[in-house]
């Protein structure tokens, strides 16, 4: 129960309407309530709103479109690591196969034969390691993209 100070005891218990029309801001010459507004003001803030979602659109656009471009300059840069990587297993491979058979040459007399012999097991060595290291690196890269290397995408061309 709201009292008031001057009325009398019967008129002091006023209603929640009565309370709100009492309180409420007159309207303004052209009848609106100071919250209330024009339909221009309302076209105004439906235009920056619109103008502000356009916008956000773009900056996400752009962040997505950045986190694409990374993750392709870490994929490329991964790739050329793993292409090192492959050559310098095959060159090893073949280095240490030549290198046991020259020494097993030596030792036992049978000059170019052992030699021949290591140095095929050791290219067949390092081929089998280029393969595997291959496909360990597609089913990496196929994990990350979500399978989609070496297919074709579209772009704004098309």
């Amino acid at each position: 129960m709201v009292r008031a100070r001057s009325m009398a005891p019967a008129e002091a218990v006023l209603s929640s309407a009565e309370d709100v029309r009492f309180m409420a801001d007159p309207p303004d010459k052209q009848g609106r309530t100071p919250g209330e507004m024009s339909p221009e003001d309302r076209a105004q803030f439906e235009g920056r709103i619109s103008d502000l979602g356009d916008r956000l659109d773009r900056v996400k656009a752009q962040r997505d479109a950045d986190a694409h471009a990374d993750l392709d300059a870490e994929m490329r840069g991964r790739g050329m690591a793993y292409g090192m990587r492959m050559a310098a297993e095959l060159v090893a491979a073949v280095i240490v196969g030549g290198v046991i058979g020259w020494g097993l040459d030596r030792l036992l007399g049978s000059k170019p034969w052992l030699f021949l012999l290591f140095f095929v097991l050791g290219f067949a060595a390092g081929v089998l390691n280029v393969v595997r290291s291959y496909e360990r690196m597609q089913r990496e890269f196929a994990a990350r993209t979500g399978g989609r290397i070496g297919h074709r995408v579209p772009d704004d061309d098309d």
